[in-house]
Protein backbone atom coordinates (compact mmCIF):
# COMPACT_ATOMS: atom_id res chain seq x y z
CA UNK A 1 0.00 0.00 0.00
CA UNK A 2 1.77 3.50 -1.17
CA UNK A 3 1.55 6.25 1.78
CA UNK A 4 1.38 10.24 1.72
CA UNK A 5 1.71 12.46 4.37
CA UNK A 6 0.45 15.14 3.76
CA UNK A 7 0.69 18.96 5.41
CA UNK A 8 -2.33 19.65 7.61
CA UNK A 9 -1.60 23.30 7.09
CA UNK A 10 -1.28 23.50 3.69
CA UNK A 11 -2.52 20.54 1.66
CA UNK A 12 0.64 19.71 -0.24
CA UNK A 13 1.70 15.82 -0.17
CA UNK A 14 4.42 14.02 -0.60
CA UNK A 15 4.79 10.33 -1.14
CA UNK A 16 6.61 8.18 0.94
CA UNK A 17 9.39 6.48 -0.48
CA UNK A 18 9.81 2.62 -0.60
CA UNK A 19 13.49 2.57 0.29
CA UNK A 20 13.80 5.19 2.95
CA UNK A 21 11.93 8.97 3.63
CA UNK A 22 13.73 10.89 6.39
CA UNK A 23 12.23 13.84 7.46
CA UNK A 24 14.02 16.42 9.33
CA UNK A 25 16.14 19.81 8.68
CA UNK A 26 19.15 18.13 7.13
CA UNK A 27 20.35 18.91 3.78
CA UNK A 28 19.75 15.36 2.45
CA UNK A 29 16.01 14.87 4.63
CA UNK A 30 13.64 13.61 1.56
CA UNK A 31 10.89 15.72 3.39
CA UNK A 32 12.68 19.13 4.88
CA UNK A 33 11.02 20.34 7.72
CA UNK A 34 11.28 24.05 9.46
CA UNK A 35 14.53 24.93 10.34
CA UNK A 36 14.21 25.46 14.05
CA UNK A 37 13.24 21.49 13.88
CA UNK A 38 15.59 18.38 14.80
CA UNK A 39 17.94 17.77 12.18
CA UNK A 40 16.56 14.13 11.49
CA UNK A 41 13.11 13.81 13.07
CA UNK A 42 11.91 10.44 11.52
CA UNK A 43 12.33 7.74 9.71
CA UNK A 44 9.61 6.18 7.01
CA UNK A 45 10.32 2.49 5.73
CA UNK A 46 8.26 0.03 3.74
CA UNK A 47 9.40 -3.09 4.57
CA UNK A 48 7.76 -6.42 2.76
CA UNK A 49 5.82 -7.57 6.21
CA UNK A 50 4.43 -3.11 6.11
CA UNK A 51 5.28 0.20 6.68
CA UNK A 52 7.26 1.42 9.74
CA UNK A 53 7.93 4.71 11.16
CA UNK A 54 11.28 5.43 13.73
CA UNK A 55 11.83 8.44 15.50
CA UNK A 56 15.35 9.73 15.09
CA UNK A 57 15.48 12.76 17.84
CA UNK A 58 15.31 13.58 21.50
CA UNK A 59 12.99 16.23 20.89
CA UNK A 60 9.65 16.27 22.80
CA UNK A 61 8.00 18.25 19.92
CA UNK A 62 8.61 14.72 17.71
CA UNK A 63 5.38 13.16 18.35
CA UNK A 64 3.02 10.08 16.97
CA UNK A 65 -1.08 10.64 17.59
CA UNK A 66 0.14 12.99 20.51
CA UNK A 67 2.51 10.64 21.70
CA UNK A 68 6.06 11.43 22.10
CA UNK A 69 8.36 9.29 19.50
CA UNK A 70 11.60 8.86 20.89
CA UNK A 71 14.53 7.75 19.23
CA UNK A 72 14.72 4.29 17.64
CA UNK A 73 10.87 3.93 18.57
CA UNK A 74 8.92 2.30 16.23
CA UNK A 75 5.35 2.58 15.03
CA UNK A 76 3.44 0.95 12.97
CA UNK A 77 1.41 4.19 10.75
CA UNK A 78 -1.85 4.16 9.51
CA UNK A 79 -4.12 6.26 7.56
CA UNK A 80 -5.27 9.34 9.58
CA UNK A 81 -2.43 8.89 11.61
CA UNK A 82 -0.68 12.60 12.64
CA UNK A 83 2.60 13.30 12.99
CA UNK A 84 3.92 16.34 14.64
CA UNK A 85 7.31 17.78 14.25
CA UNK A 86 7.38 20.70 16.25
CA UNK A 87 4.79 23.54 14.93
CA UNK A 88 3.92 21.40 11.29
CA UNK A 89 1.44 18.34 11.68
CA UNK A 90 1.34 15.59 8.63
CA UNK A 91 -1.56 12.90 8.36
CA UNK A 92 -0.88 10.06 6.60
CA UNK A 93 -3.04 9.97 3.38
CA UNK A 94 -3.08 6.83 0.86
CA UNK A 95 -4.08 6.87 -2.51
CA UNK A 96 -5.29 3.59 -2.65
CA UNK A 97 -8.29 1.67 -0.29
CA UNK A 98 -6.76 0.94 3.46
CA UNK A 99 -5.89 -2.25 4.10
CA UNK A 100 -5.26 -4.21 7.27
CA UNK A 101 -1.30 -3.87 7.74
CA UNK A 102 -0.24 -7.46 8.97
CA UNK A 103 0.91 -8.37 12.47
CA UNK A 104 4.50 -7.84 13.08
CA UNK A 105 6.46 -11.06 13.83
CA UNK A 106 9.02 -11.19 16.32
CA UNK A 107 12.04 -10.49 15.56
CA UNK A 108 15.21 -13.45 16.40
CA UNK A 109 17.80 -12.65 18.60
CA UNK A 110 20.13 -10.08 17.53
CA UNK A 111 23.85 -9.77 18.68
CA UNK A 112 26.22 -6.79 17.95
CA UNK A 113 30.44 -6.80 18.11
CA UNK A 114 31.33 -3.71 17.68
CA UNK A 115 35.05 -2.62 17.35
CA UNK A 116 35.88 0.98 17.87
CA UNK A 117 38.93 2.39 16.03
CA UNK A 118 41.49 1.40 18.66
CA UNK A 119 40.76 -1.72 18.51
CA UNK A 120 38.86 -2.52 21.46
CA UNK A 121 35.62 -4.59 21.50
CA UNK A 122 32.05 -4.88 23.08
CA UNK A 123 29.07 -7.22 22.81
CA UNK A 124 25.88 -6.04 22.35
CA UNK A 125 22.39 -7.74 23.23
CA UNK A 126 20.29 -5.83 20.33
CA UNK A 127 16.94 -6.08 22.83
CA UNK A 128 15.85 -2.83 20.58
CA UNK A 129 16.58 -0.79 17.47
CA UNK A 130 19.95 1.00 17.96
CA UNK A 131 21.22 4.30 16.77
CA UNK A 132 24.66 4.78 15.67
CA UNK A 133 25.90 7.98 15.77
CA UNK A 134 28.04 11.05 17.31
CA UNK A 135 24.69 12.46 18.89
CA UNK A 136 23.97 12.44 22.47
CA UNK A 137 20.38 10.20 21.76
CA UNK A 138 22.37 7.84 20.23
CA UNK A 139 22.53 4.29 21.68
CA UNK A 140 26.04 3.70 20.30
CA UNK A 141 28.02 6.48 20.20
CA UNK A 142 31.48 7.65 19.20
CA UNK A 143 32.86 11.06 19.33
CA UNK A 144 34.99 10.73 15.74
CA UNK A 145 33.70 13.10 13.05
CA UNK A 146 34.17 9.96 10.83
CA UNK A 147 30.92 9.11 11.99
CA UNK A 148 27.66 11.13 10.76
CA UNK A 149 25.42 13.07 13.62
CA UNK A 150 23.34 10.26 12.90
CA UNK A 151 25.01 7.42 10.72
CA UNK A 152 22.38 4.63 10.57
CA UNK A 153 19.64 2.74 12.66
CA UNK A 154 19.46 -1.26 13.23
CA UNK A 155 15.81 -2.61 13.16
CA UNK A 156 14.05 -5.47 13.23
CA UNK A 157 10.43 -5.71 11.35
CA UNK A 158 8.23 -8.46 10.22
CA UNK A 159 11.04 -10.95 11.87
CA UNK A 160 13.99 -9.85 10.18
CA UNK A 161 17.01 -7.13 10.90
CA UNK A 162 17.86 -4.41 8.66
CA UNK A 163 20.53 -1.70 8.54
CA UNK A 164 19.04 1.78 7.49
CA UNK A 165 21.65 4.71 6.54
CA UNK A 166 20.80 8.01 8.01
CA UNK A 167 23.28 10.29 6.51
CA UNK A 168 24.75 10.66 3.11
CA UNK A 169 27.30 8.88 3.44
CA UNK A 170 26.94 5.03 2.63
CA UNK A 171 27.58 2.22 4.87
CA UNK A 172 29.22 -1.27 4.30
CA UNK A 173 27.79 -4.33 4.49
CA UNK A 174 30.01 -7.88 3.66
CA UNK A 175 32.42 -4.80 1.80
CA UNK A 176 29.55 -3.67 -0.48
CA UNK A 177 28.09 -0.30 -0.30
CA UNK A 178 24.54 0.49 1.42
CA UNK A 179 22.77 3.35 0.47
CA UNK A 180 19.34 2.97 1.70
CA UNK A 181 19.11 -0.20 3.74
CA UNK A 182 19.63 -3.83 3.65
CA UNK A 183 18.93 -7.10 5.39
CA UNK A 184 20.97 -8.28 7.83
CA UNK A 185 22.25 -11.77 8.37
CA UNK A 186 23.75 -13.88 10.74
CA UNK A 187 27.58 -13.61 9.86
CA UNK A 188 27.57 -10.36 8.14
CA UNK A 189 30.31 -7.88 9.12
CA UNK A 190 29.13 -3.95 8.57
CA UNK A 191 31.41 -1.10 8.44
CA UNK A 192 29.67 2.17 10.34
CA UNK A 193 31.86 5.07 9.85
CA UNK A 194 35.18 3.73 12.02
CA UNK A 195 33.26 1.48 13.53
CA UNK A 196 33.15 -2.74 12.36
CA UNK A 197 30.18 -4.15 13.74
CA UNK A 198 30.06 -8.36 13.47
CA UNK A 199 26.59 -9.64 13.54
CA UNK A 200 25.21 -12.47 15.04
CA UNK A 201 21.48 -13.19 14.46
CA UNK A 202 20.07 -16.70 15.97
CA UNK A 203 16.57 -18.01 15.92
CA UNK A 204 14.37 -17.84 18.83
CA UNK A 205 10.63 -19.42 19.19
CA UNK A 206 8.11 -17.43 20.33
CA UNK A 207 7.56 -16.80 23.98
CA UNK A 208 11.40 -18.58 24.59
CA UNK A 209 13.89 -16.08 26.65
CA UNK A 210 17.06 -14.70 24.08
CA UNK A 211 19.47 -16.75 24.37
CA UNK A 212 23.25 -16.28 24.30
CA UNK A 213 25.52 -14.97 22.20
CA UNK A 214 27.79 -18.38 21.09
CA UNK A 215 30.78 -16.62 21.00
CA UNK A 216 32.99 -15.70 24.19
CA UNK A 217 31.90 -12.07 25.60
CA UNK A 218 35.81 -10.49 26.05
CA UNK A 219 35.22 -6.83 26.68
CA UNK A 220 39.09 -5.98 26.25
CA UNK A 221 41.95 -8.09 24.19
CA UNK A 222 44.04 -8.47 27.00
CA UNK A 223 42.29 -10.77 29.01
CA UNK A 224 39.43 -12.69 30.08
CA UNK A 225 36.84 -10.46 32.59
CA UNK A 226 38.16 -12.73 35.42
CA UNK A 227 41.06 -11.46 35.31
CA UNK A 228 39.87 -7.75 35.83
CA UNK A 229 40.20 -6.78 39.06
CA UNK A 230 37.37 -7.11 41.38
CA UNK A 231 35.32 -9.26 38.94
CA UNK A 232 33.25 -12.02 39.77
CA UNK A 233 31.72 -12.82 35.99
CA UNK A 234 29.96 -16.16 35.66
CA UNK A 235 30.24 -17.78 32.31
CA UNK A 236 27.68 -17.74 29.81
CA UNK A 237 27.01 -21.47 30.25
CA UNK A 238 25.89 -20.88 33.99
CA UNK A 239 22.89 -18.96 32.45
CA UNK A 240 22.11 -21.32 29.49
CA UNK A 241 18.74 -22.11 29.08
CA UNK A 242 18.89 -25.80 28.07
CA UNK A 243 19.09 -28.93 29.63
CA UNK A 244 21.87 -30.83 29.94
CA UNK A 245 20.48 -33.82 26.97
CA UNK A 246 19.81 -30.43 24.72
CA UNK A 247 16.07 -30.99 25.05
CA UNK A 248 13.70 -27.49 25.64
CA UNK A 249 13.96 -25.69 29.05
CA UNK A 250 11.00 -26.54 31.64
CA UNK A 251 8.08 -24.31 31.78
CA UNK A 252 8.85 -20.59 33.56
CA UNK A 253 7.56 -20.69 37.29
CA UNK A 254 4.45 -18.86 38.10
CA UNK A 255 5.28 -15.07 38.36
CA UNK A 256 7.72 -13.02 40.46
CA UNK A 257 6.95 -12.58 44.08
CA UNK A 258 7.34 -8.52 44.26
CA UNK A 259 6.92 -8.26 48.07
CA UNK A 260 10.39 -10.78 48.44
CA UNK A 261 12.00 -8.89 44.84
CA UNK A 262 11.42 -5.50 46.69
CA UNK A 263 12.85 -6.93 50.18
CA UNK A 264 15.65 -7.79 48.02
CA UNK A 265 15.95 -4.35 46.73
CA UNK A 266 15.42 -2.53 49.73
CA UNK A 267 18.71 -4.60 51.05
CA UNK A 268 20.57 -3.91 48.11
CA UNK A 269 20.11 -0.22 47.90
CA UNK A 270 21.51 0.05 51.26
CA UNK A 271 24.61 -1.69 50.16
CA UNK A 272 25.09 0.74 47.35
CA UNK A 273 24.75 4.00 49.45
CA UNK A 274 28.04 2.64 51.77
CA UNK A 275 29.76 1.97 48.48
CA UNK A 276 32.07 4.80 47.15
CA UNK A 277 34.34 4.50 43.80
CA UNK A 278 38.29 4.79 43.82
CA UNK A 279 39.47 8.54 44.02
CA UNK A 280 40.61 9.09 40.04
CA UNK A 281 44.17 8.52 40.11
CA UNK A 282 44.31 6.06 42.88
CA UNK A 283 45.01 3.62 41.16
CA UNK A 284 47.27 0.08 42.04
CA UNK A 285 50.89 0.10 40.46
CA UNK A 286 51.66 -3.18 38.29
CA UNK A 287 49.64 -5.55 36.80
CA UNK A 288 46.60 -4.81 38.71
CA UNK A 289 47.22 -1.31 38.48
CA UNK A 290 47.35 -1.51 34.41
CA UNK A 291 44.64 -3.36 34.14
CA UNK A 292 42.61 -1.25 36.00
CA UNK A 293 43.75 1.87 33.88
CA UNK A 294 42.48 -0.56 30.46
CA UNK A 295 39.15 -1.26 32.05
CA UNK A 296 38.79 2.65 32.88
CA UNK A 297 39.90 3.20 29.29
CA UNK A 298 36.61 0.68 27.86
CA UNK A 299 34.29 2.90 29.81
CA UNK A 300 33.63 4.65 27.00
CA UNK A 301 31.01 1.60 25.60
CA UNK A 302 28.36 -0.14 27.97
CA UNK A 303 29.59 -3.74 28.11
CA UNK A 304 27.95 -6.40 27.94
CA UNK A 305 28.81 -8.88 30.42
CA UNK A 306 27.28 -12.77 30.88
CA UNK A 307 25.57 -11.19 33.76
CA UNK A 308 23.84 -8.50 32.12
CA UNK A 309 22.63 -10.46 28.89
CA UNK A 310 21.21 -13.38 31.27
CA UNK A 311 19.31 -10.80 33.21
CA UNK A 312 18.23 -8.73 30.00
CA UNK A 313 16.71 -12.74 29.25
CA UNK A 314 15.08 -13.52 31.70
CA UNK A 315 13.76 -9.70 32.03
CA UNK A 316 12.27 -9.98 28.70
CA UNK A 317 10.41 -12.81 29.80
CA UNK A 318 8.84 -12.06 33.17
CA UNK A 319 11.63 -13.68 35.35
CA UNK A 320 12.52 -10.78 37.23
CA UNK A 321 12.84 -12.26 40.32
CA UNK A 322 15.93 -14.66 38.90
CA UNK A 323 16.98 -11.88 36.97
CA UNK A 324 17.29 -9.78 40.33
CA UNK A 325 19.04 -12.54 41.71
CA UNK A 326 22.02 -12.88 39.28
CA UNK A 327 22.45 -8.91 39.24
CA UNK A 328 22.23 -8.54 42.93
CA UNK A 329 25.55 -11.14 42.82
CA UNK A 330 27.15 -9.60 40.28
CA UNK A 331 27.14 -5.82 41.86
CA UNK A 332 27.94 -6.74 45.03
CA UNK A 333 31.27 -8.56 43.47
CA UNK A 334 32.25 -5.94 40.98
CA UNK A 335 30.43 -2.65 42.43
CA UNK A 336 32.38 -0.05 39.77
CA UNK A 337 30.50 -1.93 36.87
CA UNK A 338 27.99 0.77 35.58
CA UNK A 339 26.45 -1.70 32.83
CA UNK A 340 25.35 -3.88 35.77
CA UNK A 341 23.53 -0.95 37.18
CA UNK A 342 22.15 0.02 34.29
CA UNK A 343 20.68 -3.31 33.92
CA UNK A 344 19.28 -3.06 37.61
CA UNK A 345 17.58 -0.17 36.64
CA UNK A 346 15.46 -0.99 33.65
CA UNK A 347 14.87 -4.21 36.05
CA UNK A 348 13.10 -1.43 38.44
CA UNK A 349 11.84 0.45 35.78
CA UNK A 350 10.07 -3.07 34.54
CA UNK A 351 8.21 -3.73 37.54
CA UNK A 352 7.18 -0.06 38.63
CA UNK A 353 9.83 -0.01 41.61
CA UNK A 354 10.09 4.11 40.72
CA UNK A 355 11.32 4.57 44.11
CA UNK A 356 14.31 2.34 43.86
CA UNK A 357 15.25 3.71 40.32
CA UNK A 358 17.46 6.85 41.53
CA UNK A 359 20.14 4.77 43.43
CA UNK A 360 21.76 2.43 40.68
CA UNK A 361 21.60 6.20 38.16
CA UNK A 362 23.50 7.87 41.25
CA UNK A 363 26.04 4.85 41.74
CA UNK A 364 26.64 5.39 38.19
CA UNK A 365 26.64 8.89 38.32
CA UNK A 366 29.32 8.99 40.97
CA UNK A 367 31.45 6.26 38.75
CA UNK A 368 31.47 8.79 36.30
CA UNK A 369 32.58 11.41 38.28
CA UNK A 370 35.67 9.45 40.01
CA UNK A 371 36.73 8.83 36.26
CA UNK A 372 37.12 12.45 35.64
CA UNK A 373 33.88 13.05 32.96
CA UNK A 374 30.01 13.34 33.39
CA UNK A 375 27.79 11.29 31.27
CA UNK A 376 25.08 12.81 29.94
CA UNK A 377 22.46 9.84 29.74
CA UNK A 378 23.16 8.95 33.14
CA UNK A 379 22.39 12.69 33.98
CA UNK A 380 19.42 13.20 32.36
CA UNK A 381 17.89 10.23 32.97
CA UNK A 382 19.07 11.03 36.79
CA UNK A 383 16.42 13.94 36.22
CA UNK A 384 13.50 12.56 35.01
CA UNK A 385 13.45 9.71 37.57
CA UNK A 386 13.69 12.72 40.27
CA UNK A 387 10.82 14.22 38.55
CA UNK A 388 8.51 10.81 38.26
CA UNK A 389 9.64 10.35 42.01
CA UNK A 390 8.55 13.96 43.25
CA UNK A 391 5.05 13.24 42.59
CA UNK A 392 5.25 11.06 45.53
CA UNK A 393 8.52 12.60 47.50
CA UNK A 394 8.38 16.97 46.18
CA UNK A 395 11.66 17.09 47.59
CA UNK A 396 13.09 15.30 44.60
CA UNK A 397 11.87 17.81 41.83
CA UNK A 398 14.92 19.93 43.74
CA UNK A 399 17.15 17.32 42.86
CA UNK A 400 15.43 17.30 39.12
CA UNK A 401 16.35 20.89 38.47
CA UNK A 402 19.70 20.14 39.92
CA UNK A 403 20.08 17.34 37.09
CA UNK A 404 19.10 19.71 34.44
CA UNK A 405 21.62 22.54 35.89
CA UNK A 406 24.58 19.79 35.52
CA UNK A 407 23.33 18.44 32.07
CA UNK A 408 23.30 21.73 30.62
CA UNK A 409 26.83 22.15 31.98
CA UNK A 410 28.11 18.99 30.84
CA UNK A 411 26.90 19.09 27.27
CA UNK A 412 26.32 22.91 26.14
CA UNK A 413 22.79 22.76 25.29
CA UNK A 414 19.65 24.33 27.11
CA UNK A 415 17.08 22.67 29.47
CA UNK A 416 14.98 25.21 30.43
CA UNK A 417 12.15 24.15 29.25
CA UNK A 418 12.76 20.85 31.37
CA UNK A 419 13.46 22.93 34.23
CA UNK A 420 10.76 25.12 34.06
CA UNK A 421 8.43 22.13 33.73
CA UNK A 422 10.09 20.68 36.96
CA UNK A 423 9.20 24.24 38.63
CA UNK A 424 5.78 24.08 37.61
CA UNK A 425 5.71 20.89 38.88
CA UNK A 426 6.98 21.65 42.19
CA UNK A 427 4.36 24.60 42.04
CA UNK A 428 1.95 22.59 41.99
CA UNK A 429 2.52 20.23 44.84
CA UNK A 430 3.61 22.99 47.21
CA UNK A 431 1.03 25.60 45.80
CA UNK A 432 3.78 28.02 44.93
CA UNK A 433 7.74 29.08 43.87
CA UNK A 434 10.78 28.60 44.98
CA UNK A 435 13.94 29.18 43.15
CA UNK A 436 16.01 26.90 45.51
CA UNK A 437 17.40 23.27 43.57
CA UNK A 438 19.05 20.63 45.61
CA UNK A 439 22.07 18.60 45.06
CA UNK A 440 22.47 14.57 44.75
CA UNK A 441 23.90 12.99 48.07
Amino acid sequence: MDLHLQNVRTGDTIKLAPDRTLIGTAEHATLRTAEDGPYLAALAVSYPSGWALFGLSDDDSVMHNRRPLRAAQRVSPRIGDLLAIGDERFTFVSPQDESEAPEDAPAPACFAYIQNPDGMEECRAVDHDLLFGRLSHCHVQLADTRLSRLAALLAAHGGTWYLHTLSRKPLGRNRKAVHSYTEVKDGDELLIGPLVVRIEVRGVAAGSATPLPTRAISPAPFGRPSELPHASLASATDFAETTDDGSEPHEPAPGPDLRTLRAGAERLEQWLKSQNPSEPGALKGGLGGWLGAQRDRLRRFWYDTPETTAARSLRTSGRVDEAFVILDRAIRGRPDGPELLRELYRLYEAVGFVDLCYRPLRQIEKLADARGGPDPWVLETLARVCERAGRERPSMIDRAIGYWHKLEAATGVSYSRQRTDALALRALREGGYAGASGDAT
